[in-house]
């Protein structure tokens, strides 16, 4: 038990004298904010610190960082040093010296995952610890702190506006510290980091150590606006017997159309005419409005052959 507490007494110390702590997730870009604080024209170079050697990363010329050979292929001249992408084995110490001055800055690649969801609806980000010699329980979007829950006194602190928007899962006990949107927000989005801290300084990383959020907003109603219904014209007494008019009309010139004209003829023959006097040659007729003569002639008797 002795051994153990050594142990992490050792890894605490070399936590707290790191200086600045930077974490990102892996194949992010990632910038050390510390190396645009140089003074103008001061001299400035970023080194590697590894178990048996330091190496050089990057120096400063004139106000531009420019990277050392090995990592032209992901770093871009600039006035601050950054990686454009990074590697697992980018984690560890880096010295940042400006003229007679150094600043400790260790570098955290974690693995998360990525979590999609629509904008309004509610959401939680999955994060497990074990609370072994562990103080506090703290998530951070990007490098800024979101909330710590004390373990010890159950006290929960919020970032400014942030109280009443986020909680804690309440399986605490059973290592459950996942981050609970109530809803939502566009400006959510963003990488979201779960850690353990103890004596100020973060311990170890929860599982999974981050998330990257992506908020999807809701297509709108395609047309913009909802269909109007559009209100039922009433009809007055004088409109509504115009109409059948029009109707009856209509159905009297489709019949008078589509009658057969030797129907209509024989009609008009029956039904309308005007004749000349009985016996004589010829008459007329009114057919259908007009005026005919017909001249019939007298029959003659016909005379039998004799045999």
């Amino acid at each position: 038990m002795a051994v153990i507490q050594l142990v992490v007494a050792i890894i605490l110390s070399l936590i707290a004298i790191c200086g600045k702590c930077v974490h990102v997730l892996l194949g992010d870009p990632v910038t050390f904010p510390e190396t645009g604080n140089c003074l103008t024209g001061e001299p400035a170079k970023l080194h590697r610190v590894g178990e048996h050697s330091t190496s050089l990363v990057a120096h400063r010329d004139q106000g531009v960082w420019s990277p050392a050979r090995d990592y032209k292929d992901r770093v871009n001249r600039g006035a601050s040093f950054a990686f454009n992408r990074t590697v697992y084995t980018d984690e560890g110490l880096y010295v940042l010296g400006c003229g007679s001055r150094e600043e400790r800055i260790h570098l955290y690649v974690v693995i998360g995952f990525e979590a999609s969801v629509y904008e309004g609806e509610p959401a939680k980000l999955m994060c497990y610890i074990r609370g072994q010699n562990v103080d506090s329980i703290r998530w951070e979007k990007g490098q800024g702190t979101l909330l710590e829950l004390n373990l010890s006194s159950g006290d929960l602190q919020y970032a400014p506006g942030l109280d009443g928007k986020l909680s804690l899962s309440p399986d605490g006990k059973l290592g459950d510290y996942s981050l609970i949107f109530n809803q939502v927000l566009s400006e959510d989005q963003g990488d979201y980091f779960c850690s353990a801290h103890a004596n100020g300084a973060r311990q170890r990383w929860g599982e999974p150590a981050a998330v990257k959020l992506r908020v999807t907003r809701k297509n709108p109603d395609p047309t913009g606006t909802r269909p109007t219904r559009t209100p039922t014209k009433s009809f007055t007494k004088e409109e509504q017997m115009a109409t059948w008019a029009i109707v009856v009309i209509t159905a009297a010139v489709v019949l008078l159309i589509g009658v057969p004209p030797s129907i209509l003829l024989g009609w008009c023959l029956k039904s309308r005419y005007s004749r000349a006097p009985h016996g004589s040659g010829g008459g007329r007729y009114t057919v259908c409005g007009a005026a005919v003569t017909l001249l019939v002639a007298p029959l003659k008797p016909m005379l039998s052959s004799k045999v």
